[in-house]
């Protein structure tokens, strides 16, 4: 039975997420020839995600949402449990998103071409120069007041367990002069398992904990900063699966 109810919503999902592409695709494509800032592409972006998410029998509870700042850019470090852990944060985070992919999806008919109407940065990720250029554009993109997710692990958790966080998002933060606001994640990796494509539908959990601001470039502050949020993460991440 179980495996029944996963066969349906693996093909539901790719014939939701191929439609939904199809149709919100080519709407964002035509608002942006208008809104060249990329905000109304990425309300469309964010109702796609909320779509497949609701669609598809995934429940989404966000707690924390005191801790959202009005009116400013923010980084948001988040763990990284699965695929669905960017539909749920793009649908369910009120909040104007610019995210930082790999190139290759930006070439992707529809779904690629909305990314690039909403103003979403691509990163060659095998390449120093156009990874800094990415970069730079990323920090010019925060300080005209789009937010970004960060998952400093790199990759999706292999067992669930939240890895190491890679420098660099308190880099991002310092120069850009931006508050970094922990995200806990849990429920994604139930959802599709790291090397399987089978949707099994299930909740997921956003907790928005207080942000930490970084004043100054102190490298070493930064590192201290990036290691707390780590900590505040994994905490909740705890809570949260003995709650389940």
């Amino acid at each position: 039975m179980k495996l029944a109810s996963s066969f349906y919503h693996t093909l539901r999902f790719w014939v939701l997420i191929t439609i939904l592409s199809i149709v919100l695709g080519t709407l964002s494509i035509i608002v942006g020839v208008f809104d060249r800032s990329g905000n109304t592409s990425h309300k469309i972006a964010a109702l796609w995600s909320k779509l497949i998410c609701r669609w598809n029998g995934i429940r989404v509870e966000i707690s924390g949402m005191e801790n959202l700042l009005q009116n400013r850019a923010q980084i948001f470090i988040a763990n990284h449990q699965g695929y669905y852990d960017i539909f749920a944060l793009s649908g369910y985070l009120p909040v104007q998103l610019r995210w930082v992919s790999k190139a290759s999806l930006f070439r992707v008919p529809f779904m690629g071409w909305a990314m690039s109407a909403a103003r979403y940065i691509p990163v060659e990720r095998g390449d120093r120069k156009k990874s800094y250029q990415a970069f730079l554009t990323t920090i010019e993109s925060v300080k005209a007041g789009n937010s970004v997710v960060i998952f400093p692990e790199g990759t999706r958790s292999e067992d669930g367990t939240i890895g190491p966080f890679k420098k660099g998002s308190q880099l991002l933060a310092q120069r850009a002069d931006v508050p970094m606001v922990p995200v806990t994640i849990t429920g994604t990796r139930n959802i599709i398992r790291k090397g399987s494509m089978m949707i099994h539908p299930g909740l997921v959990r956003i907790i928005i904990s207080p942000c930490i601001s970084l004043e100054g470039g102190d490298k070493k502050k930064g590192d201290e900063s990036l290691e707390a949020i780590r900590d505040t993460i994994c905490k909740n991440f705890e809570e949260n699966l003995q709650s389940d």
